[in-house]
């Protein structure tokens, strides 16, 4: 689960344990805090059947064993969607329109230098996205620099959820050629961003041209990395 969802459960847990002597009832005013959401985010809940619940009933299916929230945003951050999921049942259909352009973003880089979806505009645009512990991610990181450096003519930003600190040893630790900016949970929930590590394709005005999950798992996967990320890239840009 994403970096800035994980403390909720640790609230919705506190929720459902009774304490001796007191008997703390959740609000999702708190929950809305915790999760850093101000009162202008639409917040909807589903249960395991995709069925709307309100927060009580979020609660109590969040209670189950083995239970997580599949969490859905809308491409603007106006609204929010959580459904409870179980091991072993399919996941619910999401609430909102597809992502089909870049969505609106204002990030600092690990330099401190702004990086906002308005400077990629002019250029096509290949977004990595990846965290700290995922092996698929570092093997992915000398076939993507190769990639950057022989296409100047685009625009290359690698985005992770992690901390400024966790990303700045992870690309100080594997060579990191790409743009990177962290704490960047709410963009990658707006991009619905769900597998590591995700190569996102965009088009000069901004416009998606596709999304290829990586996963390179062993030396020889990784030498694949780079030509068929190359085939990829050509063939949606030059369609």
């Amino acid at each position: 689960m994403p970096a800035m969802w994980k403390s909720f459960l640790i609230l919705l847990t506190m929720y459902a344990i009774p304490v001796s002597g007191a008997s703390p009832e959740p609000t999702e005013a708190a929950f809305r805090k915790e999760l850093g959401l101000g009162p202008a985010v639409h917040m909807e809940y589903r249960d395991v059947e995709c069925r709307p619940v309100d927060f009580a009933g979020f609660v109590a299916e969040m209670s189950q064993p083995g239970a997580r929230a599949d969490v859905e945003r809308e491409v603007d951050g106006s609204a929010v969607t959580m459904t409870v999921k179980t091991r072993g049942r399919p996941g619910c259909p999401s609430p909102y329109a597809p992502v089909t352009a870049l969505p609106a973003f204002d990030l600092r880089d690990l330099n401190g230098k702004q990086v906002t979806s308005a400077s990629l505009a002019g250029k096509p645009a290949l977004l990595s996205f990846f965290f700290a512990k995922c092996v698929p991610c570092i093997r992915e990181v000398e076939p993507l620099n190769r990639i950057a450096a022989a296409n100047p003519q685009m625009n290359f930003l690698s985005v992770t959820a992690d901390g400024a600190d966790e990303a700045r040893a992870f690309v100080k630790r594997f060579g990191v050629r790409w743009r990177v900016v962290s704490g960047a949970q709410d963009f990658i929930d707006r991009m619905r961003v769900k597998n590591y590590p995700l190569l996102v394709l965009f088009d000069a005005q901004g416009r998606l041209l596709g999304a290829k999950v990586g996963g390179a798992r062993d030396e020889l996967e990784a030498a694949n990395v780079e030509p068929q990320v190359r085939r990829w890239m050509q063939g949606l840009l030059k369609n």
